[in-house]
């Protein structure tokens, strides 16, 4: 089922979009303008006290490269301790980088290449990933800990491709899934991230049924309001 490595990739691509990719700006395709003005944003003070990108690279492979939900949890929450001790990012903080990544990067964006579309990316699933990424169950473990071991459990028992309802409806995965559409819907998204919303929109309605997918989050995400502003140029 296709739904297990969206589900595995969606998290991970969270935390690696900037760390992973950006090691590779300095002899991408990128303008100097252009990765002089990301990569200032990134080593910001102001972003790291709401998204800690310096620390990330340096605990990322650890968490990445991981064997096994079992041999690699501790990295993992480590990496989500990171990331939720903090306050989320500011609508204003956000919009800014989208603002100076449009002007400095312009010839860049035109070009429609890879880094620029994961850049394009970033800024627009920062606050509906960020809220999904710090969502606790309720023994107050990580909700995305929680989702993987429970595709790794299924995996080991030979249902790789055919995830069942108890492992794909649980109350942590509704609150992921409608937390991540209720935004969308909301906020047009990017062709890439637009064709995923249809899928795990289709996928949830057969393994789940219509009333998973109902726009309620059930639990309480470690962090702020979805985010609001213009976005307009990434549709």
């Amino acid at each position: 089922m296709k739904y297990l490595r969206f589900i595995l990739h969606l998290f991970i691509t969270f935390i690696t979009l900037i760390t992973k990719s950006y090691a590779q700006f300095s002899t991408s395709s990128l303008s100097s303008q252009c990765s002089s003005a990301v990569q200032t944003f990134l080593n910001s003070s102001e972003f790291n006290a709401c998204f800690p990108y310096n620390k990330l690279t340096s605990q990322i492979n650890s968490a990445t490269s991981f064997q096994s939900i079992a041999t690699s949890e501790k990295q993992l929450i480590s990496v989500e301790d990171s990331v939720c001790s903090l306050p989320k990012c500011s609508d204003s903080l956000i919009s800014n980088f989208n603002s100076t990544f449009q002007s400095k990067c312009s010839d860049d964006i035109a070009k429609n290449n890879t880094e620029t579309m994961g850049i394009y990316d970033f800024i627009y699933v920062y606050s509906p990933f960020r809220d999904s990424f710090c969502l606790k169950n309720s023994t107050g473990g990580y909700c995305v800990i929680e989702t993987l071991e429970n595709i790794e459990n299924a995996q080991i028992q030979g249902s790789y491709t055919n995830l069942s309802s108890k492992v794909l409806c649980t109350t942590c995965n509704k609150a992921i899934a409608n937390t991540l559409l209720n935004y969308m819907k909301s906020h047009p998204p990017p062709s890439d991230l637009s064709t995923a919303s249809t899928f795990l929109t289709t996928e949830l309605n057969q393994t789940c049924g219509p009333s998973f997918l109902d726009g309620n989050v059930p639990l309480s995400a470690t962090s702020a309001g979805v985010t609001i502003f213009d976005m307009s140029f990434a549709t």
